[in-house]
């Protein structure tokens, strides 16, 4: 299966870029979404889009690189978890962002994640990130 791969630059520092990736308090507030679960540490759980989306870590280098297996719950049980890899730059006082998501089941998977990153994850993200204070 092909690779779904987004390259944006946000303006803001890497350290809140990596932030509203990894620190659930931040992740709710862009997302608008009060479950979201993280267990930051190699091996811990995380939960999104109300429990929709698990995963577990398996790299965590901040604030430059993260790793994390991705399962949609309405997947088959016999379909593996794909795996999504963040990549952090510094650029000025912006940050460059590639994601990587891949290993998907099928191609009808990857490509509505394909849309879907921008929809319901990057365009947020970097909205949120863009127009708010940092604390």
């Amino acid at each position: 299966m092909s690779v779904v791969e987004k390259k944006l630059r946000i303006s803001a520092p890497i350290e809140r870029v990596w932030d509203a990736l990894t620190n659930p308090t931040s992740i709710a507030a862009w997302m608008d979404d009060e479950s979201v679960m993280v267990d930051l540490v190699v091996g811990g759980k995380y939960a999104v889009f109300g429990g929709q989306t698990t995963g577990a870590f398996t790299r965590i280098d901040g604030p430059r690189h993260l790793e994390y297996t991705w399962r949609q719950a309405e997947w088959r049980k016999t379909w593996k978890d794909s795996v999504v890899t963040w990549t952090l730059r510094r650029d000025g006082d912006g940050t460059r962002v590639t994601l990587l998501h891949s290993q998907f089941p099928n191609d009808e998977e990857r490509s509505g994640h394909d849309e879907g990153w921008d929809i319901y994850w990057l365009n947020p993200m970097r909205d949120w990130l863009e127009s708010s204070q940092p604390e």
